[in-house]
């Protein structure tokens, strides 16, 4: 912490603990179970992640606890800390395929061993609690997978470069065989304005792009339809594209929608400020890339669909994908962990207290397509959707709230709160807002559409500000969090239980807007 008091001065600390209340910062601790510094760059900017965990990062009995209120003992087995701990064994899993696979493309892939070990860490569990399990083998026509890359870039004052935290985009091309080079221009956030009077073609075009709020949309994307900057640079011309990610630190990022006629990569703020910083001082940029993607098609892979029996074959059909980028701890190995758990709640019930089967859907090909769910003769095609009493999409259900602090990236010991869905009947969706609200999940008052198809009465939640990061660690997905979501899912279900399918769905299935029937939080 005397860092924070030598960097901001005396005055600044102490508005700085105001804003976090007063000895908060006493509880903070040295993150104790897998995040490490990341690449050491050549220069930094502000406190940023990973490299500063140590100092940032709070332990799991620092988050405040939502106790659980009259009404809901029941769900006093569903444990965080135990969810934390099958979080930690994913995660070590894709750490594994990093450490003797590839260490620059690393998580679970569809198809690869690391992929067959998380999902069997699910069903070895499925199965001890007595579960049946069924695969269904599958081919993933092709797949987006670099094998290796390097990035750097000279300087005329006489700087060489090599650029740690360089990632390509999913779906970007691939360079030459001998690389690519250009002469690299800093057109600012993109926008149609910033592009004005400056020479982009041929270039190396270097993007600042700013989460909204983070993961996957970040603001130089189309997908975030602010200002489609990286799009606009490939239309004008640009030899690549580079997008320095605007978030403290020295993380890695793999955002998705990558440009799919130039190569196209992101660096970490640290090193984007370090580019910045000659550009700006007149230096001569010439920026070089060599990226390589073999064609990979034709992937054997299989979705798995684990059953817990309950009185009728109507069902609960829980939804969860296995594949992740980088540790991906909270996308998706705590969606995992929240499947588990609910297997171990409804299991230690006796079948005459499960009204409905559960059945648990797991795919691997999420970030790849989900050829499982939309081929011919997939999951969407196939299923029986008219016996689905609920489906529910486990993601992402627990993230620490980070906030951007001037220069600075700091976490706190809250949680983030999630963006959400809820499709049916006013009833169900309000009971759905009710108990997720009462048992502690704050939710967007913008709603998603919902996940995996409007084929039946649906909800989720999803954090996604780390996700497709290297920041993706365990120690940003709080026991807490994993509790109070968990908690409130098996509390739904049970009150899904209660209902018949035809007042889960309503009067007109599905409803014409995506959002449901009820939009956001107006008139809960």
């Amino acid at each position: 912490m005397r860092h924070w008091l030598d960097r901001m001065g005396m005055a600044a600390g102490f508005v700085f603990f105001a804003l976090f209340a007063f000895g908060a910062w006493l509880s903070i601790a040295p993150a104790s179970a897998q995040m490490d510094r990341g690449p050491q760059v050549e220069k930094t900017y502000g406190i940023g992640l990973p490299r500063d965990h140590a100092s940032q990062l709070f332990r799991d009995e620092d988050y405040p606890v939502f106790g659980l209120k009259a009404g809901q003992e029941a769900y006093r087995d569903i444990d965080g800390a135990r969810m934390k701990k099958d979080v930690i064994a994913l995660s070590k899993i894709s750490l594994k395929h990093r450490d003797t696979v590839n260490k620059q493309m690393w998580g679970r892939f569809p198809g690869t061993v690391a992929d067959r070990e998380g999902v069997q860490y699910m069903t070895d569990e499925f199965r001890r609690l007595g579960m049946t399990i069924k695969s269904f083998p599958y081919v993933l026509p092709k797949d987006w997978r670099p094998e290796s890359w390097s990035a750097g870039y000279t300087s005329s004052a006489g700087a060489r470069i090599d650029l740690l935290t360089a990632f390509p985009i999913s779906g970007s091309a691939a360079t030459p065989a001998q690389g690519l080079s250009a002469e690299a221009v800093w057109v600012g956030i993109g926008a149609e304005a910033d592009f004005i009077g400056r020479e982009v073609k041929g270039r190396a075009v270097v993007i600042y792009s700013t989460f909204v709020p983070g993961g996957r949309s970040h603001s130089a994307s189309d997908r975030s339809r602010l200002f489609n900057a990286n799009s606009r640079a490939q239309a004008l011309g640009a030899a690549m594209v580079i997008n320095v990610m605007a978030v403290p630190g020295n993380g890695v990022f793999q955002p998705e929608d990558g440009l799919t006629k130039i190569p196209h990569i992101t660096v970490s703020q640290d090193e984007g400020f370090a580019l910045r910083d000659r550009l700006g001082k007149g230096e001569k940029i010439t920026f070089t890339l060599n990226l390589t993607i073999p064609p990979l098609l034709n992937v054997p892979v299989e979705y798995t669909i684990a059953t817990l029996p309950g009185m009728s074959e109507e069902e609960i059909n829980l939804q969860i994908h296995t594949d992740n980028y980088f540790q991906g701890a909270t996308d998706n190995n705590s969606g995992m962990a929240a499947g588990l758990e609910l297997a171990r709640h409804y299991a230690a019930l006796p079948k005459e207290r499960r009204p409905r089967t559960l059945t648990f859907i797991l795919f691997p090909d999420h970030h790849h397509g989900e050829v499982a769910h939309r081929m011919k003769g997939g999951i969407d095609q196939t299923y029986d959707w008219s016996r689905v009493a609920l489906k529910l999409t486990l993601e992402h259900p627990s993230e620490t709230l980070l906030y951007m602090y001037n220069a600075d990236l700091t976490a706190t010991n809250a949680l983030s709160a999630v963006r959400w869905n809820a499709l049916g009947s006013v009833e169900f969706e309000r009971m759905v807002f009710n108990q997720l609200r009462d048992f502690g999940v704050s939710v967007y008052g913008v709603e998603d559409t919902p996940k995996n198809g409007n084929f039946a009465p649906s909800f989720h939640i999803i954090n996604h500000v780390i996700y497709h990061t290297s920041l993706d660690n365990p120690e940003l997905v709080p026991a807490e969090g994993m509790q109070r979501s968990v908690r409130a899912f098996a509390s739904i279900i049970d009150r899904v239980n209660t209902m018949t399918i035809p007042q889960l769905r309503g009067a007109n299935f599905p409803p014409k807007d995506g959002r449901g029937t009820v939009l956001g939080p107006i008139g809960m």
